[in-house]
């Protein structure tokens, strides 16, 4: 059975594809029908589906930094530069938009991707902590998520 570190990179390493695909693809029409979810939900938080695109490079950034955490992967023998190089790629992503001519580059695209990022790491690192915790006081002792 594959262990669960080996299981969370195989989902980092899909949604990492996913992603880089949803960004740079030049047919738009099948990128904006994944959309529909986002804009609901900035209709129901911002009164408005404009900002759907944000939270949906929000989510995406979101969800690669809380499987980069849970795959522990390590930049530069650390796990505290993952974010951070998420969120430059993410904006290296948005620079690539403009060579294709179809779409171009959004400085707030940037942002949402790098607070996705952020986001989705703290959010999971907080996550990890609590388990542990709650491990700790019921008695077992497992490897915390120390680096």
């Amino acid at each position: 059975m594959l262990s669960r570190v080996l299981w969370a990179r195989f989902v980092f390493a899909a949604l990492f594809l996913i992603v880089s695909y949803l960004t740079i693809t030049p047919n738009t029409e099948t990128v904006e029908q994944g959309f529909d979810i986002a804009e609901w939900f900035s209709a129901m938080v911002f009164r408005t589906p404009e900002f759907g695109d944000k939270i949906a490079h929000f989510a995406a950034y979101g969800a690669l930094g809380a499987s980069a955490l849970w795959a522990q992967l390590l930049m530069f023998g650390k796990k505290r530069w993952t974010p951070l190089l998420l969120a430059a790629y993410g904006a290296a992503l948005e620079g690539v938009q403009a060579i294709g001519g179809v779409r171009s580059p959004e400085l707030l695209d940037s942002a949402a991707n790098a607070l996705g990022a952020m986001a989705g790491f703290g959010g999971a690192f907080l996550l990890c902590r609590l388990l542990t915790l709650k491990q700790r006081r019921s008695g077992e002792v497992k490897r915390t998520l120390d680096n």
